[in-house]
């Protein structure tokens, strides 16, 4: 009976790990399909995750594009004075462009002014609703002063304006200075009557 009893050791033994692995592989079936959906849901979570961050980072770009786009875009000033005669119908913008022109060292030796620009359509068209003046500004610098002066009240000017007739001679006697004849006409919109 005993050498019966060691023939069914060597059994008892595999069933009972073999029952062990069972009761193990029931027990953790559904740990390790919860893991694998956990990990499922984690992957898709992260992709769509990915897509917002690119659809968020599209629309900051778009946004700071459509912001660029407005800074770019020159409010015309409104003046509370109806009278074209006045230099005052264009608020600060007289002052600041000579401001401008002294920051980037350029010299002003005249400037002239029209308050009734014949040549300029915005007058002749519109001058019920605007008030144009055509500035001739008489200026000595150098040309790198010139080109950031002009590049400052193109790009950086709040108010809507307009550059024409750059006209550039050599100084006599200095051929570092140029002197300098440009035309800027300023825009204001007049008040709407009540």
């Amino acid at each position: 009976m005993n050498k019966k009893n060691n023939q069914y050791v060597p059994i008892c033994f595999i069933a009972g790990i073999i029952l062990c692995f069972a009761v193990i592989f029931f027990m953790a079936k559904p740990a390790l399909e919860e893991y694998n959906d956990a990990k499922e849901r984690n992957t898709k979570t992260a992709s769509e995750l990915r897509t917002y961050e690119e659809k968020a980072q599209k629309a900051k770009q778009k946004q700071a594009e459509e912001e660029m786009n407005l800074k770019s875009i020159k409010q015309i000033y409104e003046t509370v004075y109806d009278n074209t005669d006045n230099l005052a119908a264009f608020g600060t913008m007289f002052d600041d462009l000579i401001k401008k022109a002294q920051e980037n060292d350029l010299f002003i030796r005249s400037i002239e002014y029209d308050t009734k620009p014949a040549d300029n359509s915005v007058y002749t068209d519109f001058s019920d609703q605007y008030n144009v003046c055509k500035l001739n500004f008489f200026l000595v610098g150098k040309y790198p002063n010139l080109r950031n002066f002009l590049n400052d009240i193109t790009n950086n000017f709040k108010f809507l304006l307009s550059v024409s007739n750059v006209n550039i001679t050599a100084f006599e006697g200095d051929t570092d200075y140029i002197l300098i004849k440009l035309s800027v006409t300023l825009y204001s919109k007049k008040p709407i009557e009540d």
